[in-house]
């Protein structure tokens, strides 16, 4: 096996021909891994360092200039490490084992006062049945000037109240119940008449979906917020683009092929199956984590340790293995949701509804953090098309 080869910051940013600050981000996405060097300084892999040159000059050759990669805002709301997502200090995983995704919104929206606190929960309008829960929330929002009269204000001091307002609003939207000044997933287990191992479950779950720094429907919000949008505006904006998908619909993709496994003998037939066919293995593979997702690894950790004996939680083990074996990929935050639906034969959208749930507090602190700067939100695009003669 041969040795390592390490460089150090400069070389490392001269050779991908980007500043230091693109580098650590790249290392903060997993992209590129580091090690102690001497002194203070850190050292960087080579291999990860010319993989990633490689695949971005391949990129130009064939004139893509895909949306990912270089940072393009400053945010104090959340950064990505290899240890999974980081709330303004506080290690996503750490909150997850004893935090409420209320007190997670009080750290993300830098809250002095509790938001949650004296907050009427307030109904949203009658809606037409046979919505699906996304839809429904996506009315409610759009009525939610028929409930707040002060709905268009962008005073600081209301915006954190309207959050916990719209936050309870919406939850309760998406479980197509009354709001309830209950923690949140105290409401979600008991509209699914979960067990308590099960809201235990979600309660983690919500927290390490609450935010993932600038993922698609977070960029959408703040785009919408950097217009100076209304905060129940922006939250559609966000929920317009997890409604994809490939965003927050990706729980019921693993949901579905999951479905099909009721037994251990089922696992390599179905997933030889989808790999035959060509196939993608939703619930598996992230990217922005090149290894493992941490959420996931926490939230089936969890699973195991509560659920020991279980048939389906005993069969995880061969189901990740085999996934690696034949797509070389570990599971994500995604089948992490399915897993826990499918554990505790919870409704069929039950780990959409709980992503949704956790991320509309992200929206809203990207919301919040992006009213209080100055600039609109303007890239500009890279023109490939015909020119006047």
């Amino acid at each position: 096996m041969s040795t390592p080869i390490f460089l150090s910051a400069r070389e490392a940013a001269a050779e991908l021909g980007v500043q230091p600050a693109t580098l650590y981000a790249y290392v903060s996405r997993g992209l590129i891994s580091s090690v102690a060097g001497p002194g203070k300084k850190r050292r960087y892999d080579a291999a990860d360092v010319r993989r990633l040159k490689g695949r971005k000059a391949a990129e130009d050759h064939a004139g893509s200039r895909p949306l990912t990669g270089d940072p393009v805002l400053e945010t104090e709301l959340t950064l990505i490490a290899e240890n999974g997502p980081v709330y303004r200090g506080r290690l996503a995983r750490d909150l997850a084992e004893t935090s409420t995704l209320e007190t997670v919104a009080t750290l993300l929206w830098d809250s002095d006062k509790d938001p949650f606190a004296d907050n009427v929960p307030l109904s949203p309008p009658a809606l037409p049945s046979g919505l699906a829960a996304l839809d429904r929330l996506m009315m409610a929002l759009a009525a939610w000037p028929l409930q707040d009269r002060a709905a268009f204000t962008l005073a600081p001091r209301l915006l954190q109240i309207k959050g916990a307002a719209l936050l309870r609003y919406g939850v309760a939207a998406l479980l197509d119940q009354e709001p309830v000044a209950i923690p949140i997933h105290t409401q979600i287990a008991n509209a699914y008449g979960a067990s308590a191992a099960a809201k235990n479950l979600i309660r983690s779950a919500l927290v390490l979906c609450a935010d993932h720094e600038l993922n698609t429907s977070a960029f959408a919000a703040r785009c919408a917020a950097s217009t100076r949008a209304p905060l129940h505006a922006a939250l559609l904006s966000g929920l317009g683009a997890f409604a994809g998908p490939r965003h927050g619909v990706a729980p019921d993709r693993a949901t579905a092929w999951l479905s099909q496994i009721k037994s251990e003998t089922d696992i390599e037939i179905v997933l030889s199956d989808r790999l035959g066919r060509g196939e993608a293995l939703p619930g598996f593979g992230h990217s922005i984590y090149q290894g493992r997702d941490p959420r996931a690894d926490c939230l089936i950790d969890m699973l195991q340790r509560t659920e020991n004996g279980h048939p389906f939680v005993d069969r995880l083990p061969a189901l990740m293995a085999a996934a690696n074996d034949l797509f070389d990929l570990p599971p994500n935050v995604d089948f992490a949701l399915a897993a826990i639906q499918r554990t505790y034969d919870l409704p069929k959208d039950a780990g959409k509804v709980i992503f949704c749930a956790g991320r509309m507090t992200g929206w809203i602190a990207h919301a919040l953090e992006q009213y209080a700067a100055h600039e609109k939100i303007r890239p500009r695009a890279a023109y490939v098309g015909e020119r006047p003669g």
